[in-house]
């Protein structure tokens, strides 16, 4: 029975990618003319009708290795992007043995999640495997494994598969700079996009009809020991997760909301970097700087889907038919193409796929510790350090609050960017402090943000007609004026409605005690 931890980097991306990666002579070099190993390997994936075991943070399966079975468990979520705790064990066939598992801690949670319910196949992992040791430097072992094969659904009624197409680089000896030098060398060039997203969690959004549904922000879980720099690494492995969990929802479903979801990523990726700020914010300059250009990137395209389907949408329906209007929807249909496509050119960028590596690569380098930088704050106890920051964040939004029936627009947005970067940070340190007083304060800034969005509506439908009127000409410039002057008209009209409601829900938030104190 083997226990442990493994690291490794994972890109995704064509065969012929994969083949150019294998006949590069970085590459060969690095494998120091030894042979690369092929083999098939027939996984089969474990877990309850209700999905006991994903709910509770593990995955179970069992692997036919040609000379032998065996069982692995592995866990969910690691202390960095690369790194998951795995145990391993051989067994009789197949069929997967909870006690087999040789941490007895693990295997009473194991069985506690299970409840006695039995356990089924749920998919299978069918693939090719061609393995090659890689030594960059003395001390250091990397094992490269390019994977090609197929993910099925198991049981009745079910009938659903996913290609596989993977080189995966496992850090066996050195250390995770090592890995990522390596990474980086080996994937330059190449359209192979790093992806976070394990065989299982393929699986298992296979089973539920969701392998290119978007991805919406998990619950992020810090210990009551964590400290200023495992909060800030965790936040970090957080917004990267959910990221990358939407990039097959923009990039192959085309899916609007994946869109949303990944500016909600790079929105909250920038407002820890803010909300942290001191040595944490200083050592990811450069990485800020190329989240700001894809945020923007991500912005004009949402933008524009919000105007499409949110702010000009409801406004047309309520004025009737009306060729002015149907002339306005085409402008801003041809506008949102072209958004997309320049969404779609930086998703499949190698800016892009830079930044992600880099981004992954200091959850576990922390470039915050660096003594010229001062990395004093990084130790502080996280609790401590989340009243402060919450409390910061709490006070600004309340100075502009207390004037809420005398806000003028500008104001209105400035307080919509104050309660979301609070939200965000509530979203961050939640786990360090009473749930349910934490879900009450976070539902009715929920609410409260939600009026001021709807509030914005009109601001965004300003701007944009604006910007259209300025860059149409002819006879045209009429009949875009006067439907941008409708859709902006039926916002106004609600404004008093909103206001009022505005009015009522920042004073049922301003009521509740903060949670954190």
């Amino acid at each position: 029975m083997l226990m442990g931890q493994e690291t490794e980097l994972k890109f995704i991306g064509p065969d012929d990618a994969l083949a150019r990666v294998r006949r590069l002579p970085l590459f060969r070099r690095l494998a120091r003319n030894r042979k690369p190993q092929t083999r098939a390997l027939h996984a089969i994936y474990f877990d309850t009708d209700d999905l006991a075991l994903r709910k509770a943070g593990y995955v179970l399966r069992v692997r036919n290795e040609g000379d032998g079975f065996v069982q692995t468990l592995k866990s969910a979520n690691g202390p960095d992007v690369a790194t998951r705790t795995e145990i391993k064990a051989t067994v009789a066939s197949l069929a997967p043995d909870v006690g087999a598992i040789s941490d007895e801690a693990v295997r009473r949670r194991v069985a506690k999640a299970l409840k006695k319910a039995v356990l089924k196949p749920q998919f299978s992992v069918e693939v090719r495997r061609t393995k090659v040791l890689l030594t960059p430097k003395r001390g250091t072992e990397i094992e490269a494994a390019f994977d090609t094969g197929v993910i099925r659904t198991l049981g009745e009624g079910r009938a659903s598969q996913a290609p596989i197409s993977e080189l995966e680089l496992e850090l066996l000896k050195g250390s995770a700079n090592d890995l990522v030098a390596c990474a980086k060398e080996l994937t330059a060039g190449q359209p192979l996009m790093l992806f976070l997203q394990s065989k299982a969690a393929r699986g298992y959004a296979l089973i539920k009809d969701e392998a290119e549904a978007p991805v919406y922000a998990q619950r992020l879980a810090l210990s009551d020991t964590a400290t200023a720099d495992t909060a800030f690494t965790g936040v970090i492995g957080y917004c990267l997760n959910h990221l990358l969990g939407n990039w097959a929802a923009v990039t192959i479903a085309r899916d609007p909301e994946g869109i949303h979801q990944m500016r909600v990523a790079l929105r909250r990726l920038r407002s820890a970097l803010t909300l942290f700020g001191g040595p944490f914010r200083t050592s990811l300059r450069a990485i800020e700087d190329e989240v700001r250009w894809l945020a923007g990137v991500m912005g004009e395209a949402r933008d524009l889907d919000v105007f499409q389907d949110e702010v000009f949408r409801p406004a047309a329906e309520a004025h009737g038919e009306d060729e002015r209007l149907r002339e306005l929807a085409t402008v801003v249909r041809t506008r949102r193409r072209i958004a997309w496509s320049h969404v779609f050119e930086a998703l499949e960028s190698e800016r892009f796929r830079r930044l992600v590596i880099e981004l992954a690569a200091v959850t576990y380098s922390k470039p915050w510790f660096d003594a010229t930088i001062g990395g004093e704050d990084a130790m502080r106890d996280a609790s401590e350090f989340a009243r402060e920051r919450l409390d910061h964040r709490r006070t600004r939004a309340v100075k502009l609050g207390k004037r809420i029936d005398d806000l003028d627009v500008s104001e209105r947005h400035e307080l919509r960017k104050r309660l979301k970067k609070l939200r965000y940070a509530c979203d961050f340190f939640q786990s360090l402090f009473r749930k349910r007083e934490v879900k009450a304060f976070v539902k009715r800034l929920s609410a409260l943000q939600d009026v001021l969005g709807e509030m914005n509506d009109a601001a965004v439908a300003r701007t944009l007609v604006r910007v259209i009127l300025a860059e149409q000409g002819g006879d045209g410039a009429a009949s875009i004026g006067y439907a941008g002057g409708v859709v902006v008209g039926w916002h106004v009209g609600h404004a008093r409605e909103r206001s009022e409601k505005l009015k009522r829900r920042w004073r049922r938030l301003a009521k509740l005690k903060a949670p954190w104190r």
